[in-house]
Formats: structure tokens, sequence, C-alpha cells
């Protein structure tokens, strides 16, 4: 009995390009874990900046608070790890980070936010 390989064939995809600092790429490398990794705590953020501004219909980036028990607790980090990676995001001009009473504000630097009618 034999099997047959499958050909892959390649899917046609546009030209696209992103900037991707070398700073950014390596604070989102992590290894695979039951934990989210960077880059997935980091598209969590887009996220929810990107739904603050669809519920506000704002064409401005709002500033969303968050608290690093929540966050920690949602990514099964520890906090300590929460706040080094917000740091390490406020220091490449990713976000801006104001404490707050209960939590901080966050606000993405740049986020381009397609909002649909």
């Amino acid at each position: 009995m034999t099997k047959k390989k499958e050909k892959v064939q390649a899917i046609p995809c546009p030209d696209y390009t992103h900037s991707l600092p070398k700073e950014l790429a390596d604070l989102l490398h992590q290894k695979p874990d039951t934990r989210y990794t960077k880059f997935e705590a980091f598209r969590y953020l887009m996220e929810q900046q990107a739904l603050q501004m669809k519920e506000k219909s704002a064409d401005t980036i709002q500033p969303f608070i968050v608290t690093v028990t929540q966050l920690a607790s949602l990514w099964n980090w520890h906090r300590h790890t929460v706040t080094v990676f917000l740091d390490d995001l406020m220091v490449l001009g990713i976000i801006t980070k104001e404490k707050i009473y209960d939590g901080f504000k966050l606000c993405f630097t740049a986020l381009d936010v397609k909002l649909s009618a």
C-alpha cells in the first residue's frame, strides 16, 4: 500500500508590509506554553483598544482601563510579568500608561481601526 503525497500549492496573497522593529519582535518572541504568549497578550490589548473605539464610535484613540491583576489572571502570568510587559511596550512607544486609582489607563500611540457601518 502506497501513500500519495498531496501537492502543496502556494495560496496567492497580496503584498503587504508592517513595521516590526527588532525590539518589538524580541519582546513578542516567547516559547509556546499554556500561558498567553507575548504576541497573544499584545493582540488582546489591541483588540481591547479597537473594541473600545468601536463602542464609542471614536475616530481618535481613547484610553481604556485595565488592572494588572485582571490581565495576570486572564493571561496566566505573574503580576510582575504583566507590569514589565506593559512597561516594555511603553518604553518602545507602543502604548502610553497612566496610573489611576483602580488600575491603569492604557492607550496605543498609533492604531488604525476601521469602523464598519
